[in-house]
């Protein structure tokens, strides 16, 4: 028995030993969905330009008829609201943990915690393997 558990104790301590992953925080708070939500200002936006011409869809005037038409020259005024709801988006993004690696170090990541999965299915196998040869071979006492 003495063998087994230190047989057990350096094994645990081999898979144990591996280089630790940059972990996530407990408690991630991430940004409201409505933060990244833009294409229905976008789109009231888009629909309140005068176009005056025969393209222009009554549909679309219908949707924000309490709303005034603008002009083109309106624009620029009336999508900075937009830019900066973009911006705070992107800020708020930023502000998230490992969102400068790229795809394929993620992947490399993914593969490694699987790789490591595997091991430790592996250990947990033997280690039942090895409990029941200990339980078979005690000889009946």
């Amino acid at each position: 028995m003495a063998l087994t558990q230190s047989t057990l104790t350096q094994s645990s301590a081999s898979t144990t030993s591996q280089p630790s992953q940059p972990q996530q925080p407990p408690n991630l708070s991430l940004p409201p969905p409505q933060t990244f939500d833009i294409l229905p200002a976008l789109h009231e936006l888009l629909s309140r330009i005068d176009h005056s011409t025969p393209f222009n869809s009554d549909s679309d005037a219908t949707l924000y008829t309490d709303l005034p038409p603008l002009e083109p020259k309106e624009l620029p005024t009336e999508v900075l609201q937009i830019k900066a709801k973009i911006r705070k988006a992107l800020r708020d993004l930023e502000k998230l943990p490992d969102m400068e690696r790229s795809v394929e170090e993620q992947e490399e990541e993914m593969r490694e915690l699987e790789g490591r999965i595997g091991r430790q299915r592996d250990m947990v196998r033997r280690l039942g393997e090895m409990g029941r040869g200990l339980d078979g071979g005690g000889g009946g006492g």
